[in-house]
């Protein structure tokens, strides 16, 4: 072989080592980027839910009749006052809430859902409501109780200003798990194993590591999977790629800061190849249902389709007066 066949050889393989790194960086970057717009995503879906969770607890907090019945203990009186507003609720937004009454004592007044548990004290449980006694100031967080919930806990002040009770409005992960569903995007949240012994109605659920799988909508094969892979690289790094889906992680914090568990966004390899598409506008692309994002790849295809047929027309008639549309 003649020298410069070497150097020919030599460069082609400098070539393709140069084009796979390359090309390893970009879908690096684009999956970063989808992990970016996820969270940002997911952030603004927890703040829409921490905002009607308190919305409605403290429009609870404000009734007089509610405050009478703690006062006068007639708790079956607000039982019958939470039943009435979250009949008015669900009819007006389409979404379930659960709201909770208890006394100052830390013990269950009234529950809307079910009032079998009426007079249970969940003082061990809850000593965030200790602080809220103290200081008189709302708590909106995610809380390790008998379950990881969402919880808006706002104290019911009598006339003499001093605390008589608390409303709470406890949101689980429903809403979240169907607003990503829109998108075929699976979510997983996880609850530190160290909060094990208050959350007692999660003894019998899954487990991966020293995380319990804390919602009802985890699918099933995506906790084989990191049973299987473990947590700590999707914990640390934030991201996991998976055999045939990508995982992203945030962390849960409640009140103190403290991380108790993580929320875990799933999304298949298939689907961000279809993301990839709008990757210019990423940003928006959630804001649209999935029927509406099917409509629009099909705008996209057949915008590209009569673009490539104008072309052809242009190289046949050279005209140079085509301009294609744009999509937003």
């Amino acid at each position: 072989m003649k020298l410069y066949q070497k150097y020919l050889v030599l460069l082609i393989i400098v070539l393709i080592f140069l084009s796979a790194y390359f090309y390893k960086k970009n879908e690096q970057d684009y999956i970063n980027r989808v992990h970016t717009v996820l969270l940002n995503l997911l952030n603004k879906q927890i703040e829409h839910e921490k905002t009607k969770a308190f919305n409605f607890a403290f429009s609870l907090s404000q009734n007089e009749t509610l405050k009478s019945s703690i006062q006068n203990n007639k708790p079956q009186q607000g039982y019958m006052i939470l039943q009435e507003y979250m009949r008015t609720f669900e009819n007006f937004s389409g979404f379930k809430i659960h709201a909770q009454i208890l006394t100052k004592d830390y013990v269950i007044f009234a529950r809307s859902w079910d009032n079998r548990d009426a007079g249970l004290s969940v003082k061990q449980y809850r000593p965030d409501l200790q602080e809220i006694k103290k200081d008189k100031h709302p708590h909106i967080s995610f809380e390790a109780a008998r379950k990881l919930v969402l919880i808006a806990s706002i104290p019911i002040v009598g006339k003499n200003d001093n605390v008589i009770g608390f409303i709470e409005v406890i949101r689980r992960f429903q809403s979240l798990e169907k607003y990503f569903r829109n998108y075929d995007i699976d979510m997983m949240v996880l609850l530190d194993t160290k909060y094990e012994k208050q959350a007692v109605l999660l003894n019998k659920n899954p487990r991966i590591q020293n995380m319990i799988v804390a919602n009802d909508g985890a699918n099933v094969e995506h906790i084989k999977k990191l049973q299987q892979r473990g947590l700590s690289q999707l914990l640390q790094q934030g991201q996991l790629n998976g055999d045939k889906h990508y995982y992203f992680s945030r962390a849960i914090l409640n009140n103190n800061h403290e991380v108790i568990g993580y929320f875990i966004l799933i999304i298949s390899k298939k689907k961000l190849k279809l993301f990839r598409a709008f990757e210019s506008d990423l940003d928006n692309v959630f804001t649209y249902a999935r029927k509406d994002l099917y409509n629009l790849m099909i705008k996209n295809s057949d915008t590209s389709q009569k673009y490539s047929c104008l072309q052809n027309l242009q190289q046949r008639t050279k005209s140079t007066t085509i301009v294609r549309g744009k999509i937003k």
